[in-house]
């Protein structure tokens, strides 16, 4: 039999199956309720609205789609992307600063594989993003945590931890962060931190690398100015995606950044996948000229304010006491807290032999932390909502 295991490479050792997924496979027959992934509401997709793009697609734009484009993306949706954002105080050169991506987690990729070497200090939140931590691990890098509350990253102690590596003799390379909405607690970086953020970055001579995949879906008023629209001296790269206010099924991100930072990652895309899929990328641009994606935004942010208020009420009235959480402003997940000696990752097991699943707390951190569970409301029905939660509420007590 062959011997699997002495043909991996360091990397490949990075990726064993996980036995998280395993617990979350779908199982034949079993209707499962899940709080998981931050998945789409499927009534709530564009699919009429993409059926007539290619329908009225003319010969032209079809050998457009069907063709080898450029590695940073088809120039008309770079446009559009351009202009997108300059509505939210983003300015970028569509030939030169943004690049088309896979979603943002090519993005994110990216950034792994142009900025982080073996050892450097990486300035991340405690939680974050669990794939950004997944891809960053490949690097081989050292994680400085920096602690999460209602009003995002805690400016305060970053400083602190920025002081302590000085006086180290090192420093830090790159801070990864999720202002808007962060994944997985759904906080809201106060402009006041926003401008620490970016005071420190100067300060302390690092780079920034702002996620904003939620930013847009925001439930009480307009989103935040972003730090790349707050940025003068080109230290912040900028991500975002269409798979939260759009479809991630088309697997449209992109990512915008200094012209002599897109440079080095265009030829690391070139690489991984030449170019993005022409069929989606013309869709997308089609989506912004129509303003589809403008009447989209609202139309989602609707549905899931709504759902966001039937989860609660459901946790209100179903979860014991010795859970807690925040309200979310906007995004697509709750966060619940538990006391220091709880363990989600025991509860899963029984939630998934009972029809729910959702993702412990522990995934978040680059040292797990065990009681803490995320919960997603974008994907379930109304009533499946309150079916899981009240599930739930009966194994947590």
């Amino acid at each position: 039999m062959l011997d699997s295991k002495r043909f991996y490479s360091k990397l490949g050792n990075m990726y064993p199956p996980s036995a998280m997924n395993s617990i979350l496979l779908p199982k034949p027959g079993v209707k499962m309720i899940r709080f998981t992934g931050g998945s789409y509401d499927v009534p709530s997709l564009p699919s009429a609205e993409v059926k007539t793009i290619y329908e009225e697609a003319t010969p032209q734009a079809w050998a457009e789609m069907l063709q080898y484009g450029g590695t940073a993306g088809m120039p008309a949706l770079q446009k559009e992307l351009s202009t997108f954002m300059a509505g939210h105080k983003i300015k970028a050169d569509p030939a030169k600063e943004i690049i088309v991506t896979t979603g943002s987690q090519e993005a994110i990729d990216l950034v792994s594989r142009v900025f982080i070497d073996k050892g450097d200090n990486i300035l991340l939140g405690a939680p974050t993003y669990l794939q950004a931590l997944s891809c960053f691990r490949t690097q081989y890098p050292k994680f400085v945590d920096i602690p999460i509350d209602a009003d995002g990253m805690n400016t305060q102690v970053l400083e602190e931890k920025l002081k302590k590596l000085k006086a180290q003799g090192k420093s830090a390379k790159l801070l990864y962060v999720i202002p808007s909405f962060q994944n997985p607690d759904s906080s809201l970086m106060t402009m006041e931190r926003r401008k620490a953020v970016l005071e420190l970055a100067e300060k302390y001579d690092f780079i920034i690398f702002e996620d904003n995949p939620y930013g847009y879906i925001s439930f009480e008023g307009p989103m935040p100015t972003p730090l790349a629209g707050m940025d003068k001296s080109g230290r912040v790269m900028y991500t975002s995606t269409f798979s939260k206010m759009v479809s991630p099924g088309m697997r449209i991100g992109w990512i915008t950044a200094n012209p002599e930072f897109t440079g080095h990652m265009i030829e690391a895309k070139n690489n991984i996948s030449i170019c993005n899929d022409g069929l989606s990328q013309y869709a997308a641009a089609e989506l912004f000229r129509r303003g589809d994606v403008e009447r989209q935004i609202p139309k989602v942010t609707k549905v899931y304010r709504k759902k966001r208020d039937i989860m609660l009420e459901a946790m209100e009235t179903s979860f014991p006491k010795k859970a807690k959480w925040e309200t979310p402003k906007g995004g697509l997940f709750l966060w619940v807290k538990f006391p220091k000696n709880f363990s989600t990752d025991e509860v899963l097991k029984d939630a998934v032999a009972n029809g729910v699943a959702f993702v412990p707390g522990s995934l978040f951190f680059s040292k797990p932390v065990h009681n803490y569970m995320r919960l997603n409301y974008s994907l379930p029905s109304e009533a499946d909502i309150v079916t899981g939660i009240q599930t739930l509420g009966r194994l947590l007590k």
